[in-house]
């Protein structure tokens, strides 16, 4: 029930209620309509007790005692705690909660001590120095806050008394006396402000390590050096085939040349001593003993600074140091060879086997999902063309096959249709499969000794390429090739199609160009390659005055002098073009100029670079990833993409388009928007698109000559082009790559050119494991290793025991020999990684010759001891003991001399 003002009276019900007294209390407006209904006003200044008392809280500061059963206490008689607490009384509804200070390293769970709850207690209850039950637990009152003692003070009209001290328990000071005092900080030694004045850069460097022990592997590495307070941090590059272990050495000062790991485990030996220097003695890496091609000492393994990065670099060249990265070959250039992929065996298709072949979860590649949205186009369509036999005689000429083309899978099958008494069985003449066009390079058959094709052993033709549904028009010789053995099947000649085929050939425009010249452009860059003519180089000559433009009478008798030259080489069989065809095509690549209509044949040409036929060795080596691809190169791979889906990539006409004034030259902005237009920005960053440009500024005026550059791109000299790619000519020669003779590799450096990163380290290990000629320090790295093998009990007794065979006269010696043997056969039996350098280091170092005998005790215990001066008094000693027998019979007869006074001679001459 909601509590009633004590100035308000219930009234009776006995009588009738007045109403008077109240109307003063309300104020009313007009009576007019829609005026405001009365509120009452407030009844005097007072408010409603509920209203006064809401957000009114009672804070009492308390106490209890808690026993301690463990003796916790310092208090041991008593065995009591005392707890501080706060009690929390709401007025609004009589609720009560209990809070705990927290103290620092008390061990309890301090805090909300009791959540609220309704108890049965009043504000009255509470009194300083009064005891108070809350929930079975008394505490003790000791005092209030001020705004408590004023409502005591006003509403209750009581005061309550002062404020009373809390008892120590002896806790307190116990844990006092048992802090742990805080370290006070040392004064910097640098200078105040220095750390503001650091550089926040982090240097990058490209590191190799190459372990050179048995089995050892090389292991890549990137190393950060943080600018700000000189520490290192080395991190393991990912391998595949190797479990990611992230980092090599974790962010840290770098001791120059130490070999004792802080915090490992044993720690490794320096200067024949375990030392561990003092923080103020020890030197530490810093930013200037860092340059490319030198080696850095982690604890005891050489690390090789292959390169940096460009930041890094321009950053070295402010302080003075100009950073050289290590000169690779073009294997290293070009980044890692993938994992090597078998060759096709026929199943499935290529882009499975190189999806299997390049990890062991087969991944989806995106042309699969193309080919799926392509199956889903075609699925059920079936293109059937009549065909005969080429080269056949007698019968055979008259026998009819039925070629059913399946256009969602790129399947052929054959069928012969039988004929009646003409004793040839028809029915299924090659089975449904996927299946080559058989296209040989002018003088080269791929066989086993011209390893040239993409079949098994390298047999097929050297530009054979899987079937096309746009080989099988009117007239073509379509010849097939086994994949999977590159074995030539036979040729079969269109005659026709049915009605149903040239339907969807007449409305699929994806699969088969409208415009003629396309397909055309196809069949003529076959041609030309196969026959392995300079097609560029014949229009070149045809262009007299060099405007790269021909009239249409001399490009159409070019076309047909090349046609003529090609037919009679006899490679291929594609019919010459009809005279409507060549019209057509001088219309697509012709422009009205002022002379009149010419012809630009270099955008046939680049066409026809574009829709060449690529030989079976440049397929592989992608697979592979073993060709190296200059930045002309990676472009042609690009506009053979856009061939490929557009049907169309005109790079010189976009350049041209930009070039107003028909120079032949563009600047710099107009280069960079026609690399964007054609997506090169995918395979090259703006600083190689500067180098490109810079490559091809032939008036050194900043402008691009793109004509050049577009002769690069496309090779219309197929005879170049495809002895650069045709791969090994004989068996068991290994492909060349690149070259100046390359035309698709002009700006790819030699094989010859720079080391590789293994030769590099090989180079770097043989320097760092003589020391640079210093015998001692040798000798110590010998001795440490000999120690850490064969310094164990149970190998030194087997040592022991090997060297004791030899000794069969009980003598305690062996030979340079025996010693060498008892090395071999422990470190066979116990299979320890032992390095033959160091071995021979020792043999030859205690053994002067291969005569000496020397005490094996003596021995095992100056090099286990890995006492460099023990050992050399060891082989001092063994050689001033050491009588060698053939000077045993060359001793002076001083007595026979004295007789004869040195005159007899009997040998004497007469």
């Amino acid at each position: 029930m909601r509590p009633q003002s004590a100035s308000m009276v219930r009234p009776s019900t006995a009588g009738p209620v007045s109403l008077a007294p109240l109307a003063s209390t309300w104020t009313t407006t007009s009576g007019l309509m829609g005026a405001s209904i009365p509120r009452p006003a407030t009844a005097g200044s007072s408010r409603p007790k509920w209203e006064v008392e809401e957000k009114q809280v009672l804070r009492f500061y308390s106490y209890f005692a808690e026993t301690v059963y463990e003796g916790g206490s310092n208090d041991t008689r008593s065995g009591q705690r005392i707890r501080q607490c706060t009690i929390l009384y709401y007025l609004q509804d009589g609720t009560v909660s209990v809070d705990e200070p927290k103290t620092a390293n008390s061990g309890l769970p301090q805090g909300r001590f009791m959540k609220r709850m309704k108890q049965a207690l009043i504000p009255a209850d509470f009194s300083i120095g009064e005891e108070v039950t809350i929930n079975y637990r008394k505490f003790m009152v000791v005092d209030a806050d001020r705004k408590t003692r004023e409502y005591f003070r006003n509403e209750l009209g009581t005061a309550l008394p002062p404020s009373l001290g809390i008892p120590d328990d002896g806790y307190s000071d116990l844990r006092a006396s048992r802090g742990i005092p805080k370290k006070s900080r040392p004064q910097s030694a640098r200078m105040k402000g220095e750390f503001y004045n650091k550089d926040l850069l982090v240097l990058t460097f490209k590191c190799a390590y190459q372990d050179d022990k048995l089995y050892g592997e090389r292991r890549d590495y990137l190393m950060y050096y943080y600018v700000l307070n000189d520490t290192v941090e080395i991190k393991e590059v990912a391998a595949q085939g190797r479990h990611n272990f992230p980092n090599l050495l974790r962010r840290q000062k770098l001791p120059k040349d130490s070999f004792y790991v802080p915090n490992g485990i044993g720690g490794a030996m320096e200067s024949g001593k375990d030392v561990q220097k003092d923080d103020d003695d020890v030197q530490y890496v810093t930013w200037k003993d860092l340059v490319c091609g030198s080696s850095l000492n982690i604890y005891g393994r050489k690390v090789l600074l292959v390169s940096c990065d460009n930041t890094t670099i321009e950053w070295f060249a402010k302080q003075g140091i100009v950073q050289k990265p290590l000169k690779l070959s073009v294997e290293e250039t070009e980044g890692p060879a993938g994992p090597k992929v078998p060759a096709y065996n026929g199943y499935g298709s290529e882009d499975d086997l190189y999806a299997m072949g390049a990890s062991l979860e087969p991944k989806i590649i995106d042309r699969k999902l193309e080919d799926f949205a392509r199956f889903m186009r075609a699925k059920g369509k079936v293109l059937r063309f009549l065909a005969k036999l080429v080269g056949v005689s007698g019968q055979d000429q008259d026998r009819e096959f039925v070629i059913n083309y399946f256009l969602a899978t790129d399947q052929v099958s054959v069928y012969e249709p039988p004929i009646r008494n003409s004793g040839i069985v028809g029915g299924l003449f090659l089975g449904k499969g996927r299946y080559k066009k058989f296209i040989r390079a002018n003088g080269i058959d791929g066989e086993v000794e011209t390893p040239v094709g993409g079949g098994r052993g390298g047999r097929g033709g050297a530009l054979s390429r899987w079937i096309k549904p746009t080989d099988f028009f009117l007239h073509a010789n379509v010849t097939f090739e086994m994949p999977s053995t590159g074995s030539k099947l036979f040729t079969l000649n269109v005659k026709g199609y049915d009605d149903y085929t040239k339907k969807i050939m007449e409305s699929d425009k994806d699969e088969f160009p409208q415009s003629s010249t396309d397909l055309d452009v196809v069949r003529l860059s076959e041609k030309f390659t196969a026959t392995k003519l300079p097609i560029r180089t014949i229009f070149a000559e045809a262009d007299r005055f060099g405007k790269r433009q021909l009239t249409v009478e001399e490009f159409k008798n070019c076309i047909k002098a090349i046609e003529k030259e090609a037919t009679e080489s006899g490679t291929t069989k594609i019919y010459d073009l009809p005279e409507d065809e060549l019209t057509q095509m001088c219309i697509d690549f012709g422009v009205e100029t002022e002379e009149g209509f010419m012809v630009n044949y270099d955008d046939l040409v680049d066409l026809m670079v574009l829709a060449a036929p690529r030989t079976a060795r440049e397929y592989e080596r992608d697979r592979q990833g073993t060709f190296a691809f200059s930045v002309e190169e990676r472009m042609l791979k690009v506009m053979r993409t856009h061939f490929d889906n557009a049907g169309t990539a005109k790079l010189r006409s976009s350049f041209r388009e930009k070039d107003s004034e028909g120079s032949g030259f563009i600047n710099s902005e107009s280069y960079k928007s026609v690399l964007r237009k054609h997506k090169f920005h995918v395979i090259m960053t703006e600083r190689a698109a500067d180098a490109l440009r810079m490559q091809y500024d032939t008036n050194a005026d900043g402008t691009l000559d793109y004509n050049s550059m577009c002769d690069a791109i496309h090779p219309g000299d197929f005879d170049k082009y495809v002895d650069a790619y045709i791969g090994p000519k004989t068996y068991g020669e290994k492909p060349k790559i690149g070259g100046p003779k390359n035309p698709l590799a002009s700006t790819v450096k030699t094989a010859g050119e720079g080391l590789t990163t293994e030769e590099y380290l090989k180079k770097m290990n043989d320097t760092n494991f003589s020391f640079s000629g210093d015998l001692k320090k040798q000798l110590v790295r010998a001795f440490n290793s000999f120690s850490s093998c064969f310094a164990r009990h149970n190998r030194k007794k087997q040592l022991r025991k090997h060297m004791t065979a030899f000794d069969i006269y009980h003598l305690g010696t062996v030979t340079k020999a025996q010693f060498l043997s008892a090395i071999d056969d422990v470190t066979a039996e116990f299979f320890i990684d032992f390095d033959e350098r160091d071995r021979d280091l020792i043999a030859d170092y205690l053994f002067a010759n291969d005569e000496i005998k020397l005490d094996y005790e003596k021995l095992l215990d100056a090099i286990c001891s890995r006492d460099v001066k023990k050992a050399e008094a060891l082989r001092n000693e063994s050689m001033e003991s050491h009588v060698d027998i053939d000077k045993q019979f060359l001793v002076v007869d001083e007595q026979r001399a004295r007789d004869f006074g040195g005159t007899l001679n009997l040998f004497a001459a007469k």
